[in-house]
């Protein structure tokens, strides 16, 4: 999955601020399976499609923000 990840930020070139594509693509895939482990393991009773759409958006802002 890291390499995919570190693929598709390197095709991104200039869009993205000028970090390290592998260490950015070490701390997305980090960061979203840290979420969606927690959620599984911790929030199981309260995963309905509208929470599980809200971290899917939550998650996707806070993996923008940090490439941009």
């Amino acid at each position: 999955m890291l390499a995919l990840v570190r693929a598709y930020l390197e095709s991104r070139g200039k869009k993205l601020r000028n970090i390290d594509p592998e260490l950015a693509a070490f701390v997305c895939v980090s960061a979203i399976e840290a979420v969606a482990h927690n959620a599984v393991l911790n929030q199981t009773d309260t995963l309905s499609d509208k929470v599980v759409r809200t971290l899917v958006d939550e998650t996707t802002r806070m993996v923008v923000r940090y490439l941009r």
